[in-house]
């Protein structure tokens, strides 16, 4: 190429990177001139409550079962076959009613075998008494019938004590709340015929967590502990009976046992639900729906605008409401949209919260 087609080249590519850097001018301009475009997010809808005054029962809710304070085992002294048995579960009784006879028959003939070696050892000592009176008989023959007569005397004894057993008594008054025999079985003395229980003391056996043993213990002689039905149609107020000295270590629990103050409703084996309270009063209060999972919770700025994060502080509680402190009286918290809320984000309350 000669040196003037190289010139016409280099003046076309002069030309066309003047057009390129015109038309980056004028795009620069265009967009220069155009007002930037600010995405605005709406404000995030929320319903609010207000605090109220409430009572708070601070406490623990519970559950167990009813069982007799006095539950006593009916158990024969002797062994054979029962050949009555005149219980069924539900009846009352009384202390030392007959509730069961077992067969007499070879009770009374050890005690018929023991009343005539008696009468035989009293005949022969009368005979040598004689004797040694007169000097038949040695003081030694005399001393060894009495010794034996004694001893047949004391088997005698026994053996009308046995026969008095044949008929099994209550050992206690009661309502029998299960029966465990019945005519032609047999009975020993390492099973039981029945149980009786004293349906007029009943008790709850509740299994608290550790963590409030000293607040139950030291405050003892204060608690409120009440229980109902599974159903709600029976409840009683209760009284303290005792408290555990120690703490399972399996379970991390301590035992308060407490006594039914109206058991006219319950029975023994009864699933009952049960409330320990050691302190109720009067609290500012917000349900605990408001409340976040590190304690916190957002209320709407004075102003109405924007959400305003809170460190509550922990006052009282139970199992519905929480406490705040007086000086947030008035003031809206939210109780339903504060999931997604951040400190200071627009907020909408929505008309007709709670």
């Amino acid at each position: 190429m000669d040196g003037k087609g190289r010139g016409r080249s280099v003046f076309r590519y002069i030309v066309l990177i003047i057009v390129f850097l015109a038309v980056m001018a004028a795009l620069y301009a265009f967009f220069s001139s155009r007002k930037a475009v600010v995405y605005t997010s709406p404000p995030s809808p929320v319903h609010v409550v207000y605090p109220q005054v409430r009572t708070i029962e601070q406490g623990v809710h519970l559950t167990g079962y009813v069982m007799s304070g006095t539950m006593v085992p009916v158990v024969p002294f002797v062994g054979g076959t029962i050949e009555e048995y005149s219980i069924k579960a539900g009846d009352e009784v009384s202390k030392g009613d007959v509730i069961a006879v077992i067969d007499k028959r070879p009770y009374e003939l050890m005690k018929a075998q023991a009343e005539a070696q008696v009468k035989g050892l009293e005949a022969a000592y009368s005979r040598v008494e004689a004797l040694f009176g007169t000097g038949g008989a040695s003081a030694q023959e005399r001393d060894t019938l009495s010794a034996q007569l004694e001893a047949a005397r004391a088997q005698l004894g026994s053996a009308a004590l046995q026969l008095s057993y044949t008929d099994v008594g209550a050992p206690v008054s009661g309502t029998v709340v299960q029966v465990m025999a019945g005519v032609g079985t047999p009975a020993s003395d390492e099973t039981p015929l029945a149980m009786i229980a004293d349906l007029d003391d009943l008790t709850v056996d509740l299994a608290i967590g550790e963590r409030y043993y000293g607040t139950i213990a030291s405050g003892i002689d204060g608690l409120s502990v009440s229980v109902e039905s599974s159903d709600g149609s029976a409840s009683s107020s209760c009284s303290v009976v005792s408290i555990a000295p120690f703490v399972d270590p399996e379970s991390k629990t301590f035992t308060l046992r407490v006594r039914l103050d109206d058991p006219s409703s319950f029975i023994p084996g009864m699933f009952v639900r049960a409330s320990v309270v050691w302190d109720s009063g009067e609290y500012l209060s917000l349900p605990l729906s408001v409340r976040k999972l590190d304690g916190s919770a957002y209320a709407v700025s004075e102003d109405g605008s924007t959400a305003e994060y809170m460190a509550l502080p922990r006052i009282a509680e139970d199992g519905s409401c929480f406490a705040v402190d007086p000086s947030l009286d008035g003031r809206a918290f939210i109780i339903k949209g504060q999931e997604r809320l951040l400190p200071g984000e627009p907020v909408a309350v929505i008309e007709g919260s709670i």
